[in-house]
């Protein structure tokens, strides 16, 4: 099987979560970096899990070794500078997923698991959280 070198940027509720399905699954998916510039739970795994932590920039200097990178900010303008950054550096290779590719990668590492919704509404995180109470 190939394996798939992604990145993370965003480590917050949903981003953390994906974060440590995807450390603790022997996929084919392999972490090479993460962004998240406040301090988070998901920050603190990775920087334990010994996953490189930087900035965007420092995801776009590996170039074609990032096949994906998985924008869990929730914030329209990061995909932008994401992807205005990777074609300023001419790499046309590295993917910048949308939320229903996460979901889909998701759905194949995680099984039954629930991945909540980046930038939900009070109503939704509401319900997040009395799902992730009967798991």
């Amino acid at each position: 099987m190939e394996n798939h070198n992604i990145a993370i940027i965003g480590l917050g509720r949903v981003g953390a979560v994906f974060l440590e399905k995807v450390l603790n699954n022997d996929g084919a998916l392999k972490i090479r970096s993460v962004c998240e510039l406040t301090e988070t739970a998901g920050k603190r795994l990775a920087l334990e899990k010994g996953v490189p932590v930087g900035c965007i920039d420092d995801i776009v200097k590996f170039g074609v070794e990032i096949d994906v990178i998985f924008d869990f900010t929730g914030d329209e303008k990061v995909a932008e500078i994401l992807r205005r950054k990777l074609a300023e550096s001419g790499n046309n290779y590295t993917q910048v997923a949308q939320k229903r590719l996460a979901r889909l990668v998701w759905a194949l590492i995680a099984e039954d698991e629930y991945l909540p919704e980046v930038r939900s509404t009070k109503s939704q995180s509401y319900a997040d959280m009395l799902l992730s109470q009967h798991e």
